[in-house]
């Protein structure tokens, strides 16, 4: 599809995209980067032309070479259920996260700035791509400033968030299935941008647009 070409072009070229999934889910906007292209001003953008916390997707085959878990197996493999560990990971009907450990670059001062944040990130992406994660632990500490998300294992037949969507089109477009994401939030009213204003705001940008219903056709 031309559509999804023009956007993974984009992606390689360092440029955002924008990804909505569907009026019965979330209903939200994700503005969304390549790992492998984050600097400073891509985290910029992120944090203020977006506005909700900044997050790194991988894929459930990174998390697995990485040793990760999300939090929620995590806890479930490794905490009494009476401890307020077990306490505060008791499901919520209807509420799936895939959130894993927060990370940070041992070179990094603190790792908050746009220039810290941007070097765990392509760190991270070095460390995935070269194959080199033994050395994880050893490159990077936790906690820290960057939260990780980890797909899960059957992509779009398991699950069909936002993590779910952008990794199974960043892997049929043969791109390196790492991004960075941040949810569009309305500046005036608080609350997530209308698919309207979000779609308005990327023809502003000249960005490109998908929307989830588009890819569960295409890859689900």
């Amino acid at each position: 599809m031309q559509k999804f070409e023009d956007a993974a072009r984009s992606l390689t070229e360092g440029k955002p995209i924008l990804l909505y999934d569907f009026d019965d889910r979330e209903a939200e906007t994700d503005l969304i980067y390549l790992a492998e292209n984050m600097d400073a001003k891509a985290v910029t953008d992120l944090r203020l032309n977006a506005g909700a916390p900044l997050t790194v997707y991988i894929s459930w085959d990174m998390g697995q070479a990485l040793g990760l878990d999300t939090y929620l197996d995590f806890v479930s493999e490794n905490a009494d259920a009476s401890s307020i560990y077990g306490a505060l990971s008791k499901p919520t009907p209807g509420f799936n996260p895939r959130f894993s450990i927060t990370l940070d670059f041992r070179e990094n001062k603190t790792g908050c700035s746009h220039v810290e944040t941007a070097r765990t990130i392509r760190e991270l992406c070095t460390l995935l791509k070269d194959g080199d994660a033994k050395n994880f632990a050893q490159l990077f500490r936790a906690p820290g400033h960057i939260p990780l998300i980890i797909g899960s294992k059957g992509l779009l037949k398991e699950r069909n968030g936002h993590t779910e969507l952008i990794m199974a089109f960043a892997i049929n477009q043969g791109l390196f299935p790492m991004v960075v994401a941040s949810e569009m939030i309305d500046a005036e009213s608080g609350h997530s941008t209308s698919l309207e204003d979000a779609r308005k705001y990327g023809e502003q940008r000249g960005l490109a647009f998908i929307g989830g219903d588009e890819l569960m056709e295409a890859y689900g």
